[in-house]
C-alpha cells in the first residue's frame, strides 16, 4: 500500500509517549478492510478532513462508517476520532451541526479542530493518546450495530424468560408428583 509512516513523540501527563502513525490513502481503505483481521493491530483510527470542504467531510464520515461497520462485523472495533484540519479557514455551511450529529449518532468524541497556522497540533496528539488509553469512550456504533445489539438483548431476555418459565414448570411438576405420591401412599 502507499502508506506513509510517521513517528511522533509527545509528553502526556508527565509520561513520554510515542505514537506510530500510519497514513492510509482513502482509495486504499476498501482494500484494507477486505481482510477480516485488518483492524486487529489498530489502536485507533483518525479521520482527517478539510474543514472548508464539504465533500472532504462527507468522504471522512463515509470512511468512518465503513471502518465502524467492519469493526462491528469482525469484532475488531477500534476507537475513532474525527479531525477538522485547516480550522483557520471558514467552515462550510452546516459543518458544526453535521459534526455534532455524527459524533452523537455514532457515540464518539466531538471532532477535534486543528490548524497548523494556529500552532495547536500538540492537542491532537494528546487526544489521540487519551483515546487509545480509553478506547471504550470512542468506539463508534452504526445504526446496524445498534439494531444488532438490540436484537441480541431481546433474544437474551426472551431466553431468560423462557428458562425461568421452564424452571417454574419443572418445579411445579415435581411438586405435584411429590404431592400425588404422598396422597397415594396415605390412601
Amino acid at each position: 500500500m502507499g502508506c506513509h509512516r510517521r513517528i511522533r513523540k509527545t509528553l502526556y501527563k508527565g509520561i513520554k509517549k510515542t505514537l506510530f502513525l500510519l497514513e492510509i490513502p482513502e482509495d486504499e481503505v476498501s482494500k484494507l478492510l477486505s481482510s477480516k483481521e485488518s483492524l486487529a493491530p489498530c489502536d485507533i483510527a483518525v479521520f482527517v478532513y478539510d474543514s472548508s470542504d464539504e465533500s472532504s467531510w462527507k468522504r471522512a464520515t463515509e470512511l468512518l462508517i465503513d471502518v465502524a461497520g467492519h469493526g462491528e462485523d469482525t469484532g475488531y472495533e477500534v476507537p475513532c476520532l474525527i479531525v477538522a484540519a485547516k480550522d483557520d479557514l471558514d467552515s462550510f455551511p452546516m459543518a458544526i451541526q453535521n459534526s455534532i450529529r455524527v459524533s452523537q449518532d455514532m457515540g464518539i468524541e466531538a471532532l477535534i479542530p486543528i490548524s497548523s497556522k494556529l500552532s495547536d497540533l500538540n492537542n491532537i496528539f494528546r487526544r489521540i493518546v487519551n483515546a487509545a488509553e480509553h478506547p471504550h469512550l470512542s468506539i463508534p456504533e452504526t445504526e446496524a450495530g445498534r439494531s444488532r445489539k438490540q436484537y441480541h438483548r431481546l433474544i437474551n431476555r426472551s431466553l431468560m424468560v423462557v428458562s425461568v418459565g421452564v424452571a417454574v414448570a419443572i418445579v411445579g411438576f415435581a411438586t405435584y408428583r411429590v404431592y400425588a405420591a404422598r396422597k397415594n401412599a396415605s390412601s
